[in-house]
């Protein structure tokens, strides 16, 4: 028995989902679904897809929170997410490139046999894993408000409850927002965690 390959296919339109699973099944692919970005991170975290068809514009959480979500986590990453847009401007096109997306669909410009073609050929490439930007920055435990901020993360003096180094702050790029955002976390050099 042949193992089928797994799209998740994340698309507010319960019409455009139908067309695209129904398309995608007859194609031999297993197709899990998800009608919005949080519907889609909670599939994740029990499905592993060979790729991931990503409408942007959805209500909850749009498709470029799910993308900065899925390539900057190490164990999503390297999952190729194709983005299957209303929208073609090229500023939306580099954003989602910037992102981490393997493609960029244009829905209303391409066929759906062109869209399953893209998706085949996508699986098929050796996968490359894209490395988002961030930025790690030192904690001054003299600045102010850096021991409220200690105290609110339980932190002690920032640092590792583990192995006693310093912690940093882990700043990504959040290109979801119109103006400069960043996400950010508090991370351990040693321990990565």
């Amino acid at each position: 028995m042949t193992i089928r390959q797994k799209v998740l296919l994340v698309e507010d339109s319960k019409a455009v989902q139908q067309i695209y699973r129904n398309k995608l099944t007859l194609e031999h692919f297993q197709v899990i679904t998800a009608d919005n970005g949080m519907e889609a991170i909670k599939a994740l975290s029990s499905e592993r897809p060979d790729i991931i068809l990503l409408d942007l514009m959805m209500p909850v959480m749009d498709g470029y929170k799910v993308l900065q979500v899925v390539k900057t986590d190490p164990k999503l990453s390297p999952i190729p997410v194709l983005v299957f847009s209303a929208k073609g401007q090229p500023e939306e096109v580099e954003k989602a490139l910037n992102l981490g997306a393997a493609g960029y669909i244009v829905k209303a410009t391409t066929k759906i046999n062109d869209v399953i073609d893209q998706i085949k050929t996508t699986i098929s490439r050796k996968p490359v894993v894209q490395e988002v930007t961030r930025y790690e920055v030192g904690i001054r435990t003299d600045a102010y408000d850096a021991k409220r901020l200690a105290e609110d993360f339980k932190f002690g003096n920032f640092t590792c409850p583990a192995c006693a180094a310093e912690m940093v702050l882990s700043l990504i790029p959040d290109f979801s927002h119109d103006t400069p955002w960043f996400s950010a976390k508090f991370l351990c050099p040693k321990c990565r965690v």
